[in-house]
């Protein structure tokens, strides 16, 4: 609970915490000192006149002198705190007494007792009365704690007094040291919220050059800064929009106005060569085989420019996607030949995904493993491992493979292993497999060697 707590608080109630620990330890420490001191010295004043007593008292009655004896116990009226005296003989018989007590104490367990015995407020000593290296008695005074108790008491309420101003101190000065703290950070705080609910236009008033004050302009010189970045991306986001409004129209116009020509131009040459007939001689037929083959080529490679330009625009869905039926599908589409055996891992995973993209990725591969495959006996395994919070696909062929000088250069735009008379090709695809794969926060990977075949791998969220 106490670290729910704001700083304010935490700060008031350490300060107060720590004047109570101060204030208990002077309340409790002080006047229990002061009485401990007083009482030392009353036990030497009080030694002292039972030594003044004793003389006198033992001349008295070392002469046989009971006046001398009477007139020394006189001066106990001298202070005020000696309240009883009493000479006792050998025999426990009283000689003399002094007594403003009223009420006699028991003689005979104070002659059993110590040198002190204390009864209610009185400290009474005994000490041997002597004369002349005899002893005649025992000399019994009576010293009243009264005066001590109300200078201990008058003490401890002055200590109390004392102890009330300086909690009442400290606990003033805990709300204005706090509030000097914490003022900045409250400040901070707010700002913080502020922005949290879209209000930018918010500054941090800084009163103090302490930490939290500098960190205070600091926040302010960062809100300047996300404002002026706010500014750039907005001016970024209309240019950006604007560019993306013009490619879409280019995209438009590709489609529509350089593709009519080519259906144009493909048609136009099978009519030539239908009204030659048998006319048109086989140079010039084996001419418009290949000038077919030129539109279908440059039909393809709108068509991937298009796809390419697309990838990171388009707002493609995900959907619940079963990989090994998708895989199914795209096989079925490729028709591969009867030479090519193509191999699926069991356990293809079922997720959400964007199936548009990663289809688009998987004919890409597959499609070049079987292009680009120059064995008898072509093969293709698909495989899958689970990393975590991807899935790494693996397309490996053992086909005509990919030299290492090539493997970062295949992934750029209009790149072919073979010449394009020799196999038909955009040099599209692979760049479209790798900007589909970035896209999606993926990566993907080339493992080759010539002749000894071809292993692309690429990871791919689990999470669209």
């Amino acid at each position: 609970m106490f670290k729910n707590l704001s700083i304010r608080i935490k700060i008031i109630l350490g300060q107060i915490l720590l004047t109570t620990l101060v204030v208990v330890f002077i309340y409790s420490y002080y006047p229990r000192q002061q009485e401990q001191a007083a009482l030392r010295a009353i036990d030497s004043k009080i030694k002292s006149i039972s030594d003044m007593f004793s003389i006198g008292v033992g001349i008295g009655m070392g002469e046989t002198d009971l006046v001398a004896v009477s007139e020394a116990l006189e001066w106990a009226h001298a202070d005020s705190s000696v309240v009883y005296i009493s000479v006792v003989d050998h025999n426990n018989q009283k000689i003399a007494q002094f007594n403003i007590v009223g009420q006699v104490p028991d003689i005979g367990k104070i002659l059993k007792d110590d040198s002190i015995r204390q009864i209610g407020k009185i400290v009474y000593y005994k000490a041997d009365i002597q004369y002349q290296n005899s002893s005649f008695g025992t000399l019994i005074i009576g010293y009243s704690l009264s005066h001590v108790r109300e200078m201990i008491g008058d003490l401890k309420r002055t200590t109390l007094y004392f102890c009330l101003g300086l909690f009442t101190v400290g606990v003033v000065l805990s709300f204005i040291i706090s509030n000097m703290i914490s003022g900045n950070i409250r400040k901070l705080d707010i700002a913080v919220n502020a922005i949290a609910n879209g209000d930018v236009n918010v500054q941090v008033e800084v009163n103090t050059n302490d930490e939290i004050g500098k960190l205070s302009r600091a926040f302010n010189n960062m809100l300047q800064h996300l404002d002026k970045s706010r500014t750039e991306l907005v001016k970024y986001s209309e240019q950006l929009k604007k560019q993306n409004e013009e490619l879409n129209q280019f995209s438009y116009v590709v489609s529509h106005d350089l593709k009519a020509p080519l259906r144009a131009i493909f048609k136009l040459s099978e009519w030539i060569e239908e009204d030659l007939g048998t006319n048109i001689s086989e140079e010039s037929r084996k001419n418009m085989q290949i000038l077919r083959s030129r539109v279908f080529r440059l039909e393809a490679l709108i068509n991937g420019l298009l796809q390419y330009s697309k990838i990171g625009r388009m707002n493609v869905a995900a959907e619940r996607l079963d990989v090994l039926s998708m895989l199914n599908e795209t096989i079925d589409l490729l028709n591969p030949p009867s030479h090519i055996k193509i191999n699926i891992q069991n356990g293809m995973p079922v997720f959400n995904t964007k199936r548009y993209l990663l289809q688009q990725v998987f004919i890409n591969l597959i499609s070049n493993a079987i292009k680009y495959n120059d064995k008898a006996e072509g093969i293709v395994t698909i495989t899958v491992v689970d990393i975590g919070k991807y899935y790494r696909f693996m397309v490996e062929d053992n086909g005509m493979g990919i030299g290492k000088a090539y493997h970062e250069k295949v992934f750029e735009m209009f790149q072919t292993l073979e010449a394009r008379d020799k196999v038909e090709a955009t040099g599209i695809g692979l760049a479209l497999i790798k900007k589909s794969v970035d896209d999606m926060g993926g990566v993907i990977l080339l493992e080759s060697e010539e002749t000894k075949g071809s292993k692309f791998s690429f990871t791919w969220p689990k999470a669209a």
